[in-house]
């Protein structure tokens, strides 16, 4: 029965994948048949210094914008499952920026920051204070797709942690109660250890999805100024399609695969674990 799900999977990721793979190893550009090189491409684009700079810019991106995505989701998730009113009403305003079409939002978010007629900018010399270069500025530049990425993208830690703190016996916090703990213990003792596997699926996923991320930096700065915030995919694009380099793409795609492994590696076999106990 799963025949026909599996000859799919391979059709659409597996042979695509193996097809990209035999670019990377020629020199396959538009109007010229492609030769092959081995693996030239590979040592070409790990020995350029815009290659490094760019992979060590997209690792600390990573790690900034899932650690924060995960502790305010964490956060808020805590918060709802408190009793207050319009939490209905609350749940809904903060699941919105998901809803949102990201280049709908990405765009509401670059028309926001605007230098010249932009809202925060307005209501920053409104105060009587300097105006910020936003995206103009390598300084502030990268902060703001940080920003951005976390709003957009919060919510869906929100839900997932949400889910698992809502589906932990009530019986334990009872048990904790009569053994006199506090929230603080409640917290470090119960909480979080029973929600520790959808926490390693929210980092699993948050770090393959925003290690790839391309369409915020490219629509909010395009990878500049200069390249302050060009990561690998932007990278990658540049490579690919502003140059015609289409083996060099195709080489940096397998190297994203490979960095995406390294980083999540240790978090897949933790899932793995977590939902079964008994292969360990």
């Amino acid at each position: 029965m799963l025949t026909p799900l599996l000859a799919a999977l391979g059709f659409f990721i597996v042979v695509p994948a193996f097809q990209l793979l035999w670019i990377s190893l020629t020199n396959l550009t538009p109007g010229r048949p492609a030769e092959f090189i081995g693996l030239d491409n590979y040592g070409y684009v790990l020995s350029d210094p815009a290659f490094i700079a760019a992979l060590l810019r997209n690792i600390a991106f990573v790690l900034v914008v899932v650690v924060l995505e995960v502790g305010v989701g964490f956060a808020i998730a805590l918060v709802l499952q408190l009793r207050f009113p319009l939490r209905s009403l609350w749940f809904a305003i903060i699941l919105a920026p998901f809803a949102v079409s990201p280049i709908v939002a990405v765009v509401m978010w670059k028309y926001m920051l605007d230098p010249t007629f932009g809202i925060v900018n307005y209501a920053i010399a409104s105060l009587g204070l300097p105006t910020v270069p936003w995206m103009t500025d390598a300084a502030t530049s990268m902060a703001v797709i940080i920003i951005v990425a976390v709003w957009k993208e919060f919510a869906f830690t929100t839900i997932v942690l949400f889910a698992a703190l809502t589906s932990i016996p009530k019986e334990l916090y009872e048990a904790a109660h009569v053994d006199g703990a506090n929230p603080w213990q409640n917290l470090i003792h119960i909480k979080i250890p029973l929600i520790a596997p959808a926490i390693a699926i929210v980092l699993l996923f948050r770090i393959i999805f925003t290690l790839r991320e391309f369409g915020i930096p490219w629509t909010l700065t395009g990878g500049g100024p200069g390249t302050a915030t060009e990561i690998l995919s932007i990278y990658l694009y540049k490579q690919a399609f502003r140059y015609s380099d289409f083996g060099a793409g195709a080489a940096i795609g397998w190297i994203m695969l490979a960095v995406t492994v390294l980083l999540s590696s240790f978090l897949i076999r933790r899932t793995y674990r977590g939902m079964f106990p008994e292969d360990r």
